[in-house]
């Protein structure tokens, strides 16, 4: 059982044979997805939600009087919106 596997590993390789089994060049092309029109649709709608929320925080904060700045609600999400909307532009 395991003699032909030891002839198999320590057979000497045939020059020829190795010529055709070295990678010289190896290109990968990932054919470009067109833009979604519906994504697009989805950020758009993302972002008036997210303006949307920020003056309704900051006008909730102003009004109420709350022990914090608006701006710590608001800041991180326009940046994850910011940054959702990028990773999508910059996919390819």
């Amino acid at each position: 059982m395991f003699a032909p596997l030891t002839r198999f590993f320590h057979r000497r390789p045939d020059p020829a044979e190795l010529e055709h089994s070295f990678v010289r060049e190896m290109r990968v092309e990932h054919p470009r997805e067109p833009r979604s029109r519906r994504v697009e649709l989805v950020l758009a709608v993302g972002w008036v939600l997210v303006i949307l929320k920020s003056v309704v925080v900051h006008w909730a904060c102003q009004h109420y009087r709350v022990p914090f700045n608006a701006w710590w609600l608001i800041v991180p999400t326009l940046v994850f919106a910011a940054l959702c909307t990028w990773l999508y532009w910059r996919r390819d």
